[in-house]
This record gives C-alpha cells, structure tokens and sequence, in this order.
C-alpha cells in the first residue's frame, strides 16, 4: 500500500493578543496516510486540526516541516490540486446561487467539461440528498444541507484524495448514516479518506487508522482495534425477568453488579468464569438469557485516557 500523503515536522505558531506573542499550534507533527486507506484526526477544541488540514491544501503554510502528497512536496501546482477533494469545517458558498450553479462553477474551476459537470453534479446532488433542492438559493439552505453540499464539491471532480474537516457537523443521524456510506464507498472504490471528526462512534465503525492531536502534538496513532486491544472489560449479561436483591443474593450473584432496564436485567461479570457461573445460577431461578457479550474498551474511552493523560480539558473536535 503506497504512502499518498506524508506530514513531517509540522511546525506553527499564529500571534495571538495585544502584543501578538505568538502562540505554539503545531509542534514537530509527523504522520503518513497510506492509498486506499480512511483516517481519522482526533483531538479537542485547539488541538491544530483545522490548522494541519489549512496547510494540507496550502490554505496556510507552516513554521518549519512539509507535506508531501503523491510523491512530490506540495507547491499551486493544478495537477496536484485536480487530484485532491477537501471540504472544509465551515465551507463558504455564494448563498444567491442554487445548488447546481454553485457544482457548475466548481467544475468550471476544476477544468471539468460542462457535460461531465452535469452528469455529476446530478450523481452526486442525488447521493447527498439535495435532489430536489438543486434549483434552490443556498441562501435558503439549511446547515445540514449546506454541509452536504460541501461534500458534493469535495467530490465533483472524482480525487484520489478526499480531506474532509468535520464532515459529520450539523448532520442528522439519517444524515450521518448517508455520510458514513459515502466514505466507505469511497474507499471500495479505491480512493483515500482523511476526516476529522467528534463524534468518535463514527471514526471507530469508519476508520482503518486513527491519530490523535492534543496541544499540536500527536498522542496516540493506530489502527482502531490495536489501540482499543483485546481485553475484555466485563461481560454484560441481558436477562429477563428483572430478579430481586434477595434473589441475585441468593443466586450468588452481588446485586450491586445489575440494574433494571425496563423489564430487564442487566449485569456486569468481571470476568469468564463468573458469568457462565451467573448464568448457571440465573436459569435454575427461571430466567431467560437474552444475550451474553463481552465488552472491551471503545475509542471514546481510549480517547479520554490519552487526551486526559496529557491534561486535556475541551471536549473532542
């Protein structure tokens, strides 16, 4: 699998305050992002996210270190930008435009033809679910629909590379759920995904890899279940119908390790053995078991630890 991006040494400061002092945003940032892979950028409010994904696409340009896409260190060069796709946390439209005059202005800059721009304006305007509101001002759109939109022109002239900051914002699930098709068909048709994202449940279902920034330093890099790893937390067991202390006691069981969820029961084993002894226990009382899962750190929990560990305050980004 061929490297199709590279950060090495990333270094930025931007003055901030009345005497302009600067401020550190990035510090010594080295990443890789391999062909065909989705990526994940975590890190909280501050973190040199936005920041990292500016100097990406040469929106802003860094203290010291480079980025290399393609095998060749970035420069304005239109080669380049042709082959990469990037929506951005609060993309700006011309908002007395519709829909389609706005994909048809894009396609114009990316040099596509105007039957190519056409046919794919209505491909992917029918993908994001803005069919029907191709015609319309996007004066009169919605944050959602304008953050779909943005995806549309991040993938109007079919990249390589799609680099999406904060893609999921704004969403509703219906909408998140569409998004989260879109990256993973991306990806089966061999194209590479680097997304930035807070909502951690979809960067663990979505990525391959995922690195996270705290302070404009990298923490934590790896693939999702490697970092997550392999041991079990508890085994949760679902039963029905909900049993008294007495009788958890009875049974064997502490009645501290279940609580009532509706007309179940739900415990936490610690471990293996104490779980097919509770279920034992559970069945002689004439209860059924409803499920038994073994549950293992997720990345929120990972996250946490590691941003945590590094004195974090704000809420992921």
């Amino acid at each position: 699998m061929g490297r199709i991006l590279a950060i090495e040494g990333l270094t930025k400061s931007y003055p901030a305050g009345f005497w302009r002092k600067p401020v550190r945003v990035l510090s010594d940032l080295s990443f890789e992002v391999c062909r065909n892979e989705i990526v994940g950028f975590l890190g909280p409010n501050g973190a040199g996210k936005t920041t990292t994904i500016k100097i990406m696409n040469r929106l802003a340009f860094p203290d010291a270190g480079k980025v290399t896409l393609f095998g060749g260190q970035v420069r304005d060069g239109a080669d380049v930008r042709r082959r990469i796709g990037f929506m951005p946390e609060q993309p700006y439209f011309y908002e007395y435009l519709t829909g389609g005059e706005f994909l048809r202005l894009c396609g114009q800059l990316c040099g596509m033809s105007r039957a190519d721009t056409e046919s794919r304006s209505s491909e992917l305007l029918a993908r994001v679910g803005l069919s029907g509101a191709r015609g319309t001002a996007i004066r009169k759109y919605s944050k959602g629909m304008m953050q779909r939109l943005g995806l549309a022109q991040a993938l109007l002239h079919d990249p390589e590379l799609v680099i999406l900051d904060e893609p999921m914002s704004g969403l509703d699930p219906m909408g998140r759920m569409e998004v989260r098709g879109i990256i993973r068909d991306l990806k089966a048709a061999g194209k590479t995904v680097f997304f930035s994202s807070h909502i951690l449940s979809d960067v663990e279902v979505l990525c391959d890899r995922v690195i996270m920034l705290h302070k404009g330093r990298k923490v934590a890099e790896g693939r999702v279940e490697e970092l997550i790893g392999a041991e079990t937390l508890y085994i949760e067991l679902v039963v029905s119908p909900v049993l008294t202390h007495d009788r958890l006691a009875a049974a064997g069981i502490p009645p501290e390790a279940g609580y009532a969820h509706g007309d179940l029961l739900v415990l936490r084993a610690p471990g293996s053995e104490e779980a097919n002894r509770w279920m034992a226990s559970l069945l002689r009382e004439g209860c059924t078991i409803i499920s038994c899962v073994p549950v293992k750190k997720n990345l929120e929990e990972i996250f946490m630890e590691r941003i945590g560990s590094s004195g974090a305050t704000g809420a992921a980004s």
